[in-house]
């Protein structure tokens, strides 16, 4: 079927080490017959019940859904939510993709202009100058090169990095460095064991992704050139990229020692660092923690234990759209790539 050769080459994306020599030339010949397809719209089925419709595989995340806007829209959204504590600022978790179209992230800025206080997510190299230093307009460049801006590019959309004024001093860098995190992984590496182990195969594979998100991955740029190519191709692969949005996809590619610093790490150090502002930077009024979407539900588990509760519902914002039966993509995968059937 499309769908399983389209999802092999995603994985290719995301996890080439796992696929060697002839094995990935025969992977991506495989998906290069979708090249030649032509694209046949398809009538959508109808749609019973009210829309919005919130599709779930049973892996909730507080923060990232997919939904069904209209009869031929899906979309995968972001989600945001102010909390607030008595004699104290507001703090604004605003969830955000890595890519997304450019009106999405206009409507993110006019919600991070609100706060007087941006700590945004990014790991930088201790070793090498912060483009951030030289200016929005430097970091901007630097970003443009990034695996996130070219996988954005090749299904016609847009990139954070792109797209987001990191304009200092309003904006804050609020993330481990490289160097810390792997500071981390040496530390459980001396202790041996299961925890050595696991943390062994968590610095081989954070070395890898950081290759391939920089741009350099040789594998995954020709495959996304492919894509953009590709009509069929394209419109699946967004169409899977909309379907993140309702379940953990992807997450069992990542070791397990890799994605708690990923997440569990990294969060601990926003939180040490939003206490330390609310204890010593008096006459904040309003405090954005601008981090991906996935990263929230544990955000706000320890900011409830700080004491701040939720000021509202959870505000949605749809990052990526895809209208499959426009792009011919019959009903039953739609529903295999949407729900997993």
């Amino acid at each position: 079927m499309i769908t399983a050769r389209v999802r092999l080459f995603l994985r290719l994306l995301v996890s080439p080490r796992r696929f060697r020599g002839g094995f990935q030339i025969a992977a991506l010949a495989g998906v290069l017959g979708l090249s030649s397809c032509a694209v046949r719209p398809v009538e959508p089925p109808p749609v019973s019940g009210p829309l919005p419709r919130v599709i779930s595989t049973g892996k909730p995340d507080p923060y990232t859904r997919t939904a069904q806007t209209a009869p031929d829209v899906f979309a995968m959204q972001t989600g945001s939510r102010l909390f607030r504590k008595s004699g104290a600022p507001a703090v604004d978790l605003v969830g955000v993709a890595h890519i997304g179209s450019a009106d999405y992230y206009q409507r993110v800025n006019r919600r991070l202009a609100q706060a007087d206080l941006v700590l945004f997510e990014g790991v930088t190299d201790a070793e090498g100058p912060d483009p951030l230093d030289f200016g929005p307009d430097a970091l901007v460049k630097a970003q443009s090169k990034s695996g996130y801006a070219r996988l954005a590019r090749s299904v016609g959309l847009s990139s954070q990095g792109e797209n987001i004024r990191y304009e200092r001093p309003r904006f804050r860098r609020c993330d481990l460095t490289v160097q810390e995190m792997m500071r981390l992984l040496d530390e459980d590496i001396a202790r041996g064991g299961r925890t050595g182990e696991e943390a062994a195969a968590a610095k081989r594979q954070m070395q890898s992704i950081k290759k391939m998100l920089g741009g350099g991955s040789l594998l995954m740029n020709s495959a996304l050139g492919l894509v953009k190519v590709s009509p069929p191709i394209r419109a699946r692969v967004k169409l899977e990229m909309v379907g993140v949005g309702n379940s953990a996809s992807g997450e069992e590619e990542i070791a397990p020692r890799l994605r708690r610093l990923i997440n569990e790490d990294r969060n601990e150090h926003v939180i040490r660092e939003l206490a330390s502002i609310l204890r010593k930077e008096p006459g904040r009024r309003r405090i954005a923690v601008f981090y991906g979407s996935g990263h929230h539900a544990d955000l706000e588990r320890r900011l409830r234990k700080l004491g701040y509760a939720p000021a509202g519902p959870v505000q949605w914002e749809s990052a990526i759209t895809s209208s499959p039966y426009a792009d011919g993509i019959p009903e039953p995968e739609v529903r295999e790539i949407l729900e997993g059937g």
